[in-house]
Parts: structure tokens; C-alpha cells; sequence
């Protein structure tokens, strides 16, 4: 069939361009919205086109392709779509009603990745208690549940999707993409709500981070995220812990890092014994290490931001490297343990820690 309706109380249906061929299957079924993930127009419909809402969203259908930063406004209109407000979509309208009263279709090319993918992040926004989840609250703690259960939340949604259109198969990279939409809490508040999330800002720039290591290239100084600098969120998770661990300068005792800026890794080789710890520190990329990183180089040392000390405490290698108990770190930036002192340090005051950077010692 040309086109699916997914189980449930709304007239949702999932398909490919053909079914746009003709115009009166989608009017027997009543639908009023169409949600194109492809580029499309209306334009050769004539008068018949003012019988549909239409929202165009023009992806490829490529793993590295972001359809994430899309999802806030096709969910959306989807939900718009199969809930109209009762006098029309107009600002003095009446409240859209609790029962679906429209009919919507979600097409791409073959119905199969662009097109389901959107479905599946309106179940997983409509539905959460559906795939094992419910309206999170904005914490640490829902944070970690919602990166906890993503995988199989996304699965169940999927399977629903398949038990209508059995070819729906969304491709790798947009399977990872509806994981982090259900990490961030399916934000669906306004059209731009994925785009000011600070999970999907972290993503992208992980993902500008790899492009450039497939180029061989640093990253564009522009590009580069300082973790110290970036905007707090309540729905980022925080270290509960009653202390914290600092990392000084051996030679100067400036502050370096704490612990909420410490990157862990679990090594294979020798070093691995606690007895003798790993002699790399990993950290995030933090705002004291600019100099360094601003020249574009891939590679170098890491130098105590103490104009007065400028000792090498660690190195940076954008490529990453494999630390001496076995794993891989990529990007690496390392502090060497031998020219750092660790130290532990109760939060002073009310209970209220300030990163690095923030307090001045970094």
C-alpha cells in the first residue's frame, strides 16, 4: 500500500511520495496536513492544494544528515495536524479538543527512514508512558533515566511503527538522533526548543569534532566548546557528592580542573591495578587551555595558565591517543599526573560548588 495508518485513536498515516499522485486517496481518508521530509511542493496542485496544511522538511536520508534539530517543529505540526484548534489555526481559536478530529501524513521517498523517524519522535512526545517512560521533570536524576532507558523506549516505538509499515527502518544515525530526543525529554515547546537544548548543542559539536578528525584537521577555533564556559542546565547531571576533587598545578597550586570536569576511563593494559594508577588525567576541554588550542595545531602541550608559572602540566592531541593502560581517548586532553596535585576540597558556604573559571581559578 502506498501509504500506512499506525495503530492507535489518530488517523496518523506513514508512507512514501507516491501516494502524493494521487491526491484523492489522501482526501477518502480525510487527511488535512501533510508533513513532507523531503524537499516538495505543492505548487502543481492548483486549487486543490489549499485543501492541505503542508510543511516541507528537506533532509537527506544520510546517517550524518541532522534531522534532530528538526524534530521540535515536524512534532509539532504533527500534533497540530491531528489536534486543529476547534475554529481554525488562527490565535483567537478555540482550544484544540482532547480527541483527534484530523488526519495527517508523514511521507519521504519510500516511507522508510526520514518519514517514520518523525514518527516515531511524535509517539515517543504524545506517548511516553507507552515505551516505558513518562513527562520527566527537569533534573539530574530524569536526565540519567531518560539516557538509560533511550535505546529501548526507541525500539518499542519503532516496533508499533513496523507492526503497520513493516519496511520502516530509520538508518543508524537517525536511530541516535530519536535516542537523544527522548534523552532531552521530547522538547517540543516551541519550533526552535531542540536547537537551544544543551544535549543536542553538545551532539553537534561533537559531530563538528569528528568531521574534522575525518579531515585531519583541528576543529575551527570558533567551533571549540570551553565545558567551564558553557551554560549551566538544571537538565545537565551534576556530582552529588559531598567533596570534590581539584586538580593544582604542582609547581604554582593553581586550580586546573575539579571533578565535574574530569573525563573517566577504564584502561586494559598493565597500569590498570589501582596500585598503579594510569599516569594520564583526562579532563574536558576547559577555557585556560585557549592559548593552546586557538593556533589550530592537532597536537601539544598543556601549560599552567599562571603567567608566572608556565609549566607543561599534560598535552592535547585533537586525534586522540591511547593512554598507557590501554584505551583509546579521543580528543585527549590530559593532565600528567606526576606534575598535578589531587586534592580534596569541601564545598564551602551554603553547600554551593562553583566550577572552574566561575570562582577565578581557572
Amino acid at each position: 500500500m502506498a501509504f500506512d495508518r499506525i495503530a492507535g485513536k489518530e488517523d496518523l498515516y506513514v508512507g512514501g511520495i507516491f501516494a502524493l499522485r494521487k491526491p484523492e486517496l489522501l482526501e477518502e481518508r480525510n487527511i488535512t496536513s501533510v508533513l513532507s521530509v523531503i524537499k516538495y511542493s505543492f505548487d502543481g496542485w492548483g486549487e486543490r492544494a489549499n485543501r492541505f496544511n503542508h510543511l516541507s522538511i528537506d533532509v537527506d536520508d544520510v546517517d550524518d544528515q541532522d534531522l534532530l534539530v528538526y524534530l521540535s517543529s515536524a512534532v509539532r505540526f504533527i500534533d497540530q495536524g491531528l489536534y486543529p484548534p476547534r475554529d481554525g489555526p488562527n490565535e483567537t481559536a478555540e482550544p484544540k479538543s482532547s480527541d483527534p478530529t484530523g488526519a495527517v501524513y508523514v511521507h519521504c521517498a519510500m516511507g522508510k527512514s526520514r518519514s517514520v523517524t518523525c514518527v516515531v519522535a511524535y509517539l515517543l512526545y504524545k506517548y511516553p508512558h507507552r515505551f516505558g517512560g513518562k513527562q520527566f521533570s527537569h533534573s539530574a536524576t530524569s536526565t540519567t533515566q531518560r539516557r538509560e532507558t533511550a535505546n529501548a523506549a526507541v525500539i518499542q516505538a519503532l516496533t508499533l511503527v513496523r507492526e503497520a509499515r513493516s519496511i520502516a527502518e530509520p538508518n543508524p544515525g537517525f536511530m541516535r538522533q530519536l535516542e537523544l530526543w527522548w534523552e532531552m525529554g521530547c522538547p517540543a515547546d516551541d519550533d526552535r526548543a531542540v536547537e537551544n537544548h544543551p544535549i543536542y548543542q553538545k551532539w553537534l559539536y561533537e559531530s563538528k569534532l569528528k568531521e574534522a578528525r575525518d579531515l585531519g584537521m583541528a576543529p575551527d577555533a570558533d567551533w571549540i566548546r570551553f565545558e567551564d564556559e558553557a551554560e549551566s542546565s538544571e537538565d545537565q547531571p551534576k556530582h552529588e557528592a559531598s567533596a570534590e576533587k581539584q586538580l593544582r598545578c604542582k609547581k604554582c597550586r593553581r586550580t586546573l580542573a575539579n571533578s565535574q570536569f574530569v573525563v573517566g576511563h577504564q584502561g586494559t593494559g598493565k597500569t590498570e591495578n589501582p596500585a598503579s594508577p594510569c599516569p594520564h588525567i583526562f579532563v574536558d576541554t576547559l577555557s585556560w587551555m585557549r592559548p593552546a588550542l586557538e593556533d589550530g595545531a592537532l597536537d601539544g602541550r598543556l601549560i599552567c595558565p599562571n603567567a608566572k608559572c608556565n609549566a607543561i602540566v599534560g598535552r592535547f592531541a585533537w586525534q586522540g591517543f591511547k593512554c598507557s593502560c590501554g584505551e583509546w581517548v579521543c580528543p585527549a586532553f590530559s593532565l600528567n599526573r606526576s606534575r598535578v596535585d589531587e586534592a580534596d576540597v569541601r564545598p564551602g558556604g551554603m553547600g554551593i560548588r562553583m566550577p572552574p573559571g566561575r570562582s577565578g581559578s581557572l
